[in-house]
């Protein structure tokens, strides 16, 4: 695969309190969500776990999230801190930790200069080239393609390639020389054919959204533009074993404030509706397929799949996404505001033969950062591991995972412990699994006192709390996405440890 370098900084990372830190008042810097950017090299943990490691855990646990490295400019928004990788692999009861920050062009740029240079999301950005001006951190989600980690960005950019046993990186991938734009947080990896289904969004002028697809060897092999009336707001891409479904949603950017004053204001237009496009995996995209259906926005669907002449597609619903900012909370209003995420587990019922279009509500828990088990993306499953979000909290907080049974949308959940938080809690099947939920699931998770641990439970039997607690050498502050990646996919066939 052709790759075009991405420039390593030159100098080692600064220290990891830096003291800026003391005169900046964001509870996004602070606490669990404070920055921590020095690197941790690889280390094999003592084996003073609570609980016993898991033998027949084999593979590497990966979390993407923010760190910002400099002291911000304008007002510092959760999504503007520099991508940090913390991994953990599993092999034989043996496990290693290491961390690393993704060394992006900007970062680079930004080290050379001694400090920050770029826009964040609430500052004011080029209106020419609203998401090109902003800071490009790849802190968002970590995708496997094609042998390697893949670490993206919120608002669409540059795909950075990682080794999945080391995190060194290598490169910013062009998708054999073909691709020439940015992608989106979270394509789908396709278990079953090793494609990699992506798209990404533009804010100027058409195309509003692109759609592509690579083949196993990573080669662009499929592009096509999506006809959108203006620029939108889409974080998500699902997938079938033979459709892609696309989003679009009344939350997007107000292009006069943005055209005219460089500021990505966000609103709700409650008299659009939700729409989901159906493209045939490899269609031009004048043949995609619309359904409407209630007004409201998704960040993230656990799953799609195909059940005869329906596309059906299970995930995260907010009915209600306006943004309405506290004036006491000053500046950071809008910020604190936005993550308040109130969401929902919802059903989408598209037919493709009558064009019918059927949702219902499944469960009214808060409930975001959803994940089936990955290996089955496109393809019907029956659990799903989500992150219960309290309702009233001031940040995100990640304060239990809720295992679903997407049968008849029964739940367990799981609370975690006064001063402790999670993270986005992937599923790990057990070497030789004979079952969907035959494994594991595991969790980054931060205490207030500056602890951090990775926490296992038997996915069998959320309620009854880790089978295991592994300690961390350093802290790992609160982040966003998280995914298992197999000991086949890290290191082959014949898995050695790292």
């Amino acid at each position: 695969m052709t790759t075009i370098e991405a420039p390593t900084p030159s100098t080692a990372p600064p220290a990891a309190t830096p003291r800026w830190l003391e005169r900046v008042d964001n509870p996004y810097l602070q606490g669990p969500y404070a920055p921590v950017i020095s690197e941790t090299r690889a280390v094999e943990l003592e084996l003073d776990a609570i609980g016993e490691v898991p033998t027949d855990l084999t593979g590497a646990f990966v979390r993407n999230g923010p760190n910002a490295v400099f002291e911000p400019p304008g007002p510092y928004h959760w999504f503007d801190g520099d991508g940090m990788v913390h991994a953990v692999w599993f092999r034989e009861g043996r496990v290693t930790y290491r961390s690393r920050l993704v060394p992006t062009r900007d970062l680079a740029a930004e080290w050379r200069a001694g400090r920050a240079l770029f826009p964040g999301v609430m500052d004011r950005v080029d209106p020419a080239r609203p998401i090109a001006s902003m800071k490009d951190t790849a802190n968002t989600d970590l995708v496997w393609h094609h042998g390697r980690l893949l670490a993206l960005w919120y608002l669409c950019g540059e795909p950075y390639r990682l080794d999945p046993v080391t995190l060194e990186p290598d490169g910013i991938d062009d998708f054999g020389g073909r691709r020439r734009t940015t992608v989106s947080a979270h394509p789908k990896h396709d278990p079953r054919t090793d494609e990699l289904v992506w798209f990404t969004l533009g804010d100027v002028e058409p195309p509003f959204m692109t759609y592509g697809v690579c083949d196993p060897d990573g080669t662009l092999v499929h592009e096509t533009p999506i006809d959108l009336p203006g620029p939108r707001a889409p974080h998500d891409i699902t997938i079938t074993a033979n459709h892609s479904i696309l989003h679009d949603f009344p939350l997007y950017p107000d292009p006069v404030i943005l055209r005219e004053h460089g500021h990505r204001v966000v609103r709700f237009h409650r008299d659009e509706p939700t729409r989901f496009g159906v493209i045939g995996r490899r269609e031009d995209g004048v043949r995609v397929r619309w359904f409407e259906f209630e007004p409201g926005y998704v960040l993230h669907m656990v799953n799609a799949w195909e059940d005869g002449d329906w596309i059906v597609m299970d995930g995260c619903f907010q009915p209600d996404p306006t943004i309405r900012p506290d004036p006491a909370e000053g500046p950071l209003a809008s910020m604190l505001a936005y993550l308040r995420i109130r969401a929902h587990l919802r059903r989408w019922r598209m037919n493709l033969r009558t064009g019918e279009a059927v949702e219902e509500q499944l469960d009214d828990l808060n409930v975001e950062f959803c994940l089936p088990d990955t290996g089955r993306y496109g393809e019907r499953t029956r659990w799903s591991y989500h992150q219960h979000l309290p309702l009233g909290s001031r940040t995100v907080d990640f304060a239990g995972i809720v295992k679903y049974d997407h049968t008849d949308a029964s739940s367990v959940r799981w609370d975690h412990p006064e001063g402790w938080m999670g993270s986005e809690s992937p599923f790990a099947p057990r070497d030789g699994a004979r079952a969907e939920d035959d494994g594991y699931v595991l969790s980054f998770m931060s205490h207030v006192d500056g602890r951090s641990e990775v926490w296992v439970f038997d996915a069998t039997d959320i309620a009854s709390g880790p089978v295991c607690r592994v300690p961390l050498p350093s802290r790992v502050p609160v982040g966003f996405h998280a995914k298992w990646i197999t000991g086949a996919q890290v290191w082959g066939e014949t898995a050695t440890a790292p």
